[in-house]
């Protein structure tokens, strides 16, 4: 853990990095789940505009995970300030959020590890019905079911919620050399010390 996640500026920054790496990565899963779905004449697909919200979530989740142990309630809330502020729409993030870890307390399915259930949470919650809301109401259950047992549908969602190996040291080494004097962070635009220089 770094002393830089207690600081919502810094959970900030990596919501951008995650939105934009979602971005530039997403169709790389979504393909093959729109392919397998349409070939298993499921009426469901999965689009970017709701796809890469619940991918960004879905990694900030497993990031914060895999490099926070024991997560305390300072940086647990500089995390939520950070995301939240990063990853539209408004509030999404706290919604996204509770529903990860409501299914990752109740899995979809029996011996499935922490990442396997926020795959199943981005594959059941980005996708979206081809065919009418009353009809998608009446077989919503098994069409979880298929979305949750698929194996191709698994191992895309899987890929959807992945991060490269090194893009938490690469944050943290990035925001470091960007982070400026404790004035500046707390009474000053994060975007103006954290972006201006990519722009």
């Amino acid at each position: 853990m770094t002393a830089y996640t207690s600081e919502s500026a810094f959970w900030y920054y990596v919501g951008h990095k995650l939105w934009n790496a979602s971005t530039n990565e997403m169709n790389e899963s979504l393909n093959p789940m729109n392919v397998r779905a349409a070939g298993a004449n499921i009426p469901v697909e999965w689009k970017p505009d709701k796809a890469i919200p619940w991918a960004t979530c879905c990694r900030a989740y497993i990031l914060s995970k895999q490099n926070i142990s024991n997560i305390g309630r300072l940086h647990f809330q500089a995390f939520v300030r950070g995301m939240t502020a990063s990853i539209g729409p408004r509030g999404f993030f706290d919604h996204a959020l509770h529903k990860i870890m409501g299914n990752v307390q109740n899995p979809a399915l029996p011996n499935r590890i922490i990442v396997d259930s926020v795959a199943d949470t981005f594959a059941a919650a980005s996708m979206t019905y081809k065919i009418s809301d009353d009809l998608a109401e009446s077989i919503h259950g098994s069409i979880l079911e298929w979305v949750v047992t698929d194996q191709v549908i698994h191992a895309a969602a899987l890929l959807a919620i992945s991060t490269r190996k090194d893009f938490w040291e690469e944050s943290v080494d990035e925001y470091g050399m960007q982070r400026p004097g404790w004035l500046r962070r707390n009474f000053t635009s994060a975007d103006k010390w954290l972006f201006s220089k990519h722009k």
